[in-house]
């Protein structure tokens, strides 16, 4: 645990529109996800607490009363609280289904090297897959399924030999 205390960033806050904030993801063990999200992907850590029974967490997870609950934020240079862990301990996590329902994708710089470390891991990896754009940008994409089989998209943009930030 790094800190108990949120990053105050009131410049990321939005007034009015839509803003996409903090999916959260349910782990069966936290410390081995932030192997990927934090060691891996690059998020940092800004606080883990334990969930009070009356969490909301309970409620709009249809977790039960004896499932423990352990709550972790992490952020990127852009956003604070961008993602969200939270290990349940107690019962058994089922596994996600096929075809996936949701994926959560995040932009990475160097796709491969990713992949690579990914593969170390021993996790199931997707083929890549690689498009262009009337911007003349090349995505490149690839899955994979983390250890609690969550589908997780990285991407890498390029233009000409050269990574842009978009």
């Amino acid at each position: 645990m790094e800190t108990n205390t949120p990053v105050n960033n009131s410049a990321s806050l939005v007034e009015n529109g839509v803003h996409l904030k903090r999916p959260c993801i349910a782990v069966a063990d936290l410390e081995r996800s932030l192997t990927i999200y934090r060691d891996l992907l690059g998020f940092k850590l800004v606080y883990v607490s334990e969930a009070s029974p009356q969490s909301y967490l309970y409620s709009v997870f249809g977790f039960p009363e004896n499932a423990k609950l352990k709550f972790a934020a992490l952020s990127t240079e852009y956003e604070p609280r961008a993602i969200a862990l939270t290990e349940v301990q107690g019962i058994e996590l089922p596994p996600p289904s096929k075809p996936r329902r949701l994926g959560l994708v995040i932009r990475v710089a160097n796709l491969k090297q990713t992949i690579d470390k990914i593969r170390q891991l021993g996790l199931e990896v997707i083929e890549a897959n690689s498009f262009s754009t009337s911007e003349e940008l090349m995505f490149t994409e690839q899955g994979f399924c983390d250890y609690d089989g969550h589908l997780i998209i990285l991407y890498e943009v390029n233009r000409t030999n050269n990574i842009v930030s978009i």
